[in-house]
């Protein structure tokens, strides 16, 4: 999966394993949880239609009481009866209220018991990509473990992985640039800088990614990318065409003065380089235009 000496596989798969393993239990809590939240409102339920039963055989154990004196007392029993009914009924309220927050509190449980067992099957995903050695796919998968807390202990290897991917298709692209595929090639150099915008490697990234646009006729992006390589201090053979085909996509775009000057200073420094010659004839021309 990687070549690199001191990178141990077993590790990062230990390191998962050990995630996996936090994940589970954190779900398994959640679900003893919801179960324990569900016990509680059920009890309070009981307790609710006991205490309104027994508030009900109060009430009109107290009317039978009161009406064997209702000529004397009716005032009084009736105060009393609207005291305890007033008194039922707040307490039903007050049941009833509890009994909807467990049910609220249930309802969220569920909800993160579902994000829980998401996770779980994205950690697994990831671990599978991981032993298949397919980077590209684990670097896309982490995007969706990366709000966890415990993403940080991956981030080394993400960012090693990113590395690698970036590497490996900036060469693809430099393959396809060789067999002539210039669209293919510089969907590759792009895609190369999504994993890493600043690789050692940038300079020729932009040399080739300059010359893949100029042989796409875009001659304004391919002039930007290879002064961008220039301005890198490429090795010499890649300098001196970097410098000779910036000379031509200015030409190509009708700036002339640019373009003679950036012609002369190529065959006056590259006097025995394959082009000087054609840069030269160019200059003159442009010189007498």
């Amino acid at each position: 999966m990687n070549d690199d000496p001191d990178f141990r596989p077993g590790l990062v798969l230990e390191e998962l394993a050990r995630l996996r393993d936090e994940v589970i239990n954190t779900r398994n809590l959640t679900i003893k949880t919801e179960h324990a939240l569900k016990n509680l409102s059920t009890e309070v339920k009981g307790i609710a239609r006991k205490q309104d039963q027994q508030e009900k055989k109060a009430l009109f154990n107290a009317v039978g009481t009161y009406l064997l004196f209702v000529v004397v007392i009716a005032a009084g029993l009736w105060l009393t009866f609207q005291a305890r009914l007033e008194k039922a009924s707040a307490d039903r309220a007050l049941f009833e209220k509890k009994e909807a927050g467990f049910e609220q509190q249930v309802d969220q449980l569920r909800a993160e018991l579902g994000r829980w067992q998401q996770v779980e099957r994205e950690l697994l995903e990831f671990e599978r990509l991981v032993k298949d050695g397919n980077k590209e796919k684990a670097v896309e998968a982490f995007s969706s473990l990366r709000k966890l807390r415990f993403a940080g202990l991956l981030e080394d290897l993400i960012i090693r992985f990113k590395s690698e991917v970036a590497r490996e298709t900036y060469d693809r692209g430099v393959d396809l640039y060789d067999q002539g595929n210039f669209g293919k090639a510089d969907e590759a150099f792009i895609k190369s800088q999504e994993y890493d915008p600043k690789p050692p490697y940038l300079g020729m990234l932009h040399f080739y990614q300059g010359m893949s646009a100029m042989r796409l006729k875009d001659f304004s992006r391919g002039a930007d990318l290879l002064r961008k390589a220039i301005a890198a201090n490429i090795d010499g053979k890649y300098l001196s065409e970097a410098s000779f085909n910036l000379a031509y996509c200015h030409d190509r775009m009708g700036e002339k003065r640019t373009a003679r000057d950036l012609y002369f200073r190529f065959f006056s420094r590259y006097t025995k380089n394959m082009y000087s010659a054609q840069a030269r004839r160019r200059y003159e021309q442009l010189k007498g235009d």
